[in-house]
This record gives structure tokens, sequence and C-alpha cells, in this order.
């Protein structure tokens, strides 16, 4: 059986991104989203949130697989700032964010241990550097770095926990995104966001895939609790 790598939020631009280069990178990859993942060899269809489903999940998948990797690529994001963010949404943002990566691996620790396995985390430059309206956004990203770090500690030896932060990528949930831009058109907002891009262009999805490849595989095997900026030098 080939090794096999979950990745949550495996539908969306990005999470197929992933997912077609791990096949590529001769894993079997198991998706686990709220909508039909196109890019996987099997998926389960689950609320991120529910971090009991995610944990009756990860037991499932023990029990049929071995696990060389767990990528958390899940997100939510809302266009809401600071004392205007719901509380219900604060909740959302930080289970699906944050806490469903801790909750599913603590069901494949001993599964990742055996195969000396990675964890990556796709975080974002919003917790770093953020701009208005993502207030539980760019705060769920910064307490997800810090997740990383403490994890690595954790886990290791036998695991490797780091993550990368994406820049502007250009998929759907970048564009999402621009309607707190509302003065700004669509172009407009893309033309800002390439000229404060030394590579002068937006990312893509396969950009993200491709410093994933690189954290879960050999050439990485003494980077952990790192995060790997992956913004064109904005």
């Amino acid at each position: 059986m080939k090794p096999a790598v979950v990745i949550t939020g495996s539908a969306g631009d990005i999470g197929v991104a992933i997912a077609r280069r791990m096949r590529a990178d001769g894993l079997y990859v198991i998706g686990l989203d709220k909508n039909p993942s196109p890019e996987v060899d099997l998926a389960f269809q689950v609320d991120i949130g529910d971090s009991e489903a995610l944990i009756e999940i990860g037991h499932h998948i023990c029990r049929d697989f071995e696990v060389s990797a767990v990528i958390h690529n899940a997100a939510v994001q809302y266009v809401e700032g600071a004392g205007a963010t719901s509380l219900a949404h604060w909740s959302e943002i930080f289970r699906v964010n944050v806490i469903a990566i801790d909750a599913l691996i603590s069901t494949l620790l001993e599964n990742l241990a055996l195969n000396n396995g990675s964890v990556v985390a796709i975080g974002s430059v919003h917790a770093r550097a953020t701009t208005r309206g993502l207030t539980a956004y760019a705060t769920s990203k910064a307490a997800l770095e810090g997740w990383v770090r403490s994890a690595a500690l954790d886990l290791g030896p036998k695991i490797r926990v780091n993550a990368v932060a994406p820049g502007a990528i250009d998929s759907a949930k970048l564009r999402e995104g621009f309607a707190r831009w509302a003065d700004e058109s669509t172009e407009a907002r893309i033309e800002v966001l390439t000229s404060r891009t030394a590579l002068g262009r937006l990312g893509t999805p396969a950009d993200v895939a491709g410093a994933v490849s690189f954290l879960v595989g050999n050439d990485a095997l003494f980077v952990t609790g790192t995060t790997l900026i992956v913004d064109g030098g904005a």
C-alpha cells in the first residue's frame, strides 16, 4: 500500500493543487472537506470544525493506512474587523483554522511516528502583516504558527511540524477577501497586490503545493518548527 497523506480543505483551489502534487509525488491522498474533492483517492465529506467527527475519521484512517503526512489546509475567513466579529464567527474560525489540526492528529500520532511523518499547516502572511477587516482570520493564523512551533517540540523527534504562509495566491478565497476593498475593482486590487510583490505577479496554488511538497519530502528532514513564507517577496 502506498503511504498516505491526509489533506483538510482538499476541495478548494489550494487544496486541489496540493492533492494533485502529492499524488504526483507518489502518495495516496485522503481528502477531508465538506465539498467533493476532485483530486483525491479517498474522500471524507466532513465539517472540519467538528472535532469529534475528525477524531472518528482519524481512527478509521489509522486502521487502513500508513500515514506519512497530514496537511491542514482548511480555513474559514470572514471580512469583519475588530469589535465587529460575532462570537459565533470567532468560534468557527478557531475551530476550523486552528483546533482542527490538533484534533485530527491526536488520533494519528502513533501512525505518523512509525512513518517518521510530517505535519504541514497552511498559514498566511496575515499572521504577521495583515490589513483591515480580517481580525479573527489574522489572529487565527498567528495562533496556528504558535501551534506549529509548540507541536514541533512536543512531537519530535519522530514527527516534523512546519507551516507554509502563502501571500497573495490567485484563488477564490483571495477574491472573496476583496470584499473589504469595496471601493476598488477586482482588477485594481490585483494590480495593487502585484505591484507590492518582488516577483511581479500573484502566486498560484501550485506555488503553495510546491512548498508543501518540499516540507513533506526527504529534502526537509532537518526542518521542523518553521514557517516557509511563499509570497513572491511581498
